[in-house]
């Protein structure tokens, strides 16, 4: 009877990790990877307006980055008016174009239920006396790359702080459980 019952432990204790290996979300450093690695360690100017959020729901572990920003060029832009309004979104701070990002290290994370990537970059923005800690969501996976297994599969759309977009696609590693 006692070796059903240890049996039933065993088993209860490893269905629970395999439960939460496939759902936690994975992540992975980037930062030496084209186009991360041309920026990392650098202070850059935003050259435009920028808005910095507090998320209801992050994607990513805040980590002394609790902030997300974004730019009317970011794929996310057009709806932040009705993240605002749903709650999703709080506005913290709203940054002039000249503003300086000193940029720190990027990221890729990968949710465990969806399997979908979401890179990062992440760093601080000192303004008005204060230091925001902040993410920028930037990447895009083109799918049809993807399915075609072509490595190359990733685009980035143009970033606050570079003069023109760029259109090569780039090639990022899946992030990794542990």
């Amino acid at each position: 009877m006692g070796i059903i019952i240890a049996i039933g432990i065993v088993a209860i204790l490893a269905f629970g990790f395999f439960l939460y290996a496939t759902i936690k979300t994975k992540s992975t450093r980037i930062s030496h990877y084209a186009p991360f690695k041309q920026w990392m360690d650098k202070t850059v100017t935003l050259d435009k307006e920028t808005v910095l959020v507090s998320e209801k729901v992050r994607l990513y572990p805040a980590n002394g980055y609790p902030y997300l920003l974004l730019d009317s060029l970011h794929p996310d832009w057009a709806y932040i008016e009705e993240r605002m309004q749903l709650g999703d979104y709080v506005l913290v701070e709203k940054f002039p174009a000249g503003t300086s990002f000193h940029i720190e290290k990027a990221v890729q994370f990968t949710g465990g239920v969806s399997g979908s990537s979401t890179p990062f970059v992440f760093g601080k923005i000192h303004y008005g006396g204060k230091n925001y800690g902040t993410a920028y969501q930037w990447g895009t996976m083109d799918i049809v790359k993807f399915m075609d297994k072509v490595d190359e599969s990733w685009h980035f759309h143009q970033a606050p702080w570079q003069p023109k977009a760029d259109s090569v696609f780039y090639a990022l590693p899946e992030a990794r459980w542990w």
